[in-house]
């Protein structure tokens, strides 16, 4: 395998695991022992009425957790497209 197919699906492992990381549902327990769901790091599934009858501060801790699962899973998803732009856009060196 060359480099560039190597390097290839690096990337594509990479972009497709910071997706599937930025998809995944979030969720933490209330004082009461129910599990609150927060969405997914993008905001779907989140729902801002159904978290604040559970307790006001809910609202502010998923948030959180969506901001912090962003934050690194963002990248992933980045340098994996980086990888797989890259692989594509650099020309095979000629053997004259």
């Amino acid at each position: 395998m060359s480099p560039r197919a190597v390097t290839a699906v690096v990337g594509v492992a990479f972009f497709l695991a910071g997706l599937l990381i930025m998809l995944l549902p979030l969720s933490t327990d209330s004082p009461s022992g129910l599990t609150v769901a927060c969405g997914n790091s993008v905001g779907m599934g989140f729902d801002r009425v159904a978290v604040e009858a559970e307790g006001a501060a809910f609202v502010e801790i998923c948030g959180r957790l969506r901001l912090e699962r962003l934050a690194w899973a963002a990248p992933v998803c980045v340098v994996g497209a980086l990888l797989v732009v890259g692989s594509v856009v650099v020309r095979r060196r000629s053997s004259a």
